[in-house]
Order: C-alpha cells, then structure tokens, then sequence
C-alpha cells in the first residue's frame, strides 16, 4: 500500500524536472556570431582579457545558472574575445585559452575536436572543490569562443549544452566546413 502512495509523489517529481529542462533554449547572438542553449536568458558582461604577450583585449562572458535543484545544476557561459585588434595573436589563442582551463584543476580530457569541422580543444577538469569543467574552446574568423560548463563532479556531463554550439556567418546561418574545406551554411 505504501508503494502505491509513493507512485503520486514520484511523477510530480519527474514532471517538475521535465517541466524544468524544458525551461532550456536556444539562444542567438548575432552580434558575435553563435547560438548555443542555455537554462534560461543568460547575463551579459564584459571584462579584461589579456593574452599571453599582454595584449589587452574585451571579453563578453554570457552566462546563466541551472536550477540548483536540477540534475543539470552549474553555471553555462559562452565567453567571445574579438581579437581583431591583435590578428597576429590569433593562431595561439586556443592554445593559451586551454592552458588557463588546465590550471583550474585535473585536466581529466584534454584533446582536439570540432564543432561543424572548426577545430576546438575539449577539456574536461576537475577542480579540487569537486567540480567539473568541461569546455569547448574555438577560434573563427576573428573571434576566440570558450564555451564552458561548470558542474559538480557527481552530476552528469552537460553534454546538451556543449553540443548545442553553433557558429554563425554574417547573415546569421550556421558555418559548416565540409571536408573539401569549402564552407556551407544552413
């Protein structure tokens, strides 16, 4: 009889959760090129960014927080640093980006990878107050993209939003390079 009594109590809390992911969606800048989901409107800030020969460049962090209640409880940030000003640093710049993620913690994942065959760095790390970063680092056209999760080590990867990353061209559609190297938009 009792297990009948906890069947109520079991679909309201599934249907919270379903309720709640569902509060995740797609969010578009077009400004800086990209889409990528987030739980929720992100905050839009700017802060320094400089690079490893001391360039001193803007950052746009957009960010949102998860419901801490959630399985996907963390705060999702997509960070663009325009380095039109200093292209000459470019070529290093996901590399240097990927060196201050490893210093976070425990680099557990660290390899190359691609979004749409733009060439990224993954990384997953383990901080020692038993988060989880996993980041998704990437360089195109003039911008630097460092889009990370930032989870406790014992929830599931964030996966959805990591693979939910899109670069944009100038009129908005989505940038895929096929192996032939020529660009395609959708």
């Amino acid at each position: 009889m009792r297990f009948v009594s906890l069947i109520p109590a079991a679909l309201a809390l599934f249907f919270a959760n379903a309720a709640y992911a569902q509060a995740w969606g797609e969010y578009v800048n077009r400004q800086e090129f990209f889409t990528v989901n987030f739980p929720g409107d992100p905050a839009v800030q700017q802060v320094p960014y400089a690079t490893a020969k001391g360039t001193k460049l803007t950052a746009k962090v957009f960010s949102a927080k998860a419901d801490p209640n959630s399985i996907l409880a963390g705060t999702y940030s997509m960070t663009v640093v325009d380095y039109a000003t200093a292209p000459t640093e470019l070529g290093t710049a996901i590399e240097e980006a990927a060196k201050a993620a490893r210093a976070k913690g425990e680099a557990k994942y660290d390899e190359r990878g691609d979004v749409d065959r733009i060439r990224t760095q993954r990384m997953t790390v383990e901080t020692a107050d038993k988060h989880r970063i996993m980041s998704e680092i990437l360089v195109h056209g003039t911008r630097l993209y460092i889009v990370t999760a930032d989870t406790a080590a014992n929830m599931p990867p964030p996966a959805q939003f990591q693979a939910s990353v899109q670069i944009l061209d100038d009129k908005g559609q989505r940038v895929r390079y096929e192996r032939d190297g020529v660009t395609r938009t959708r």
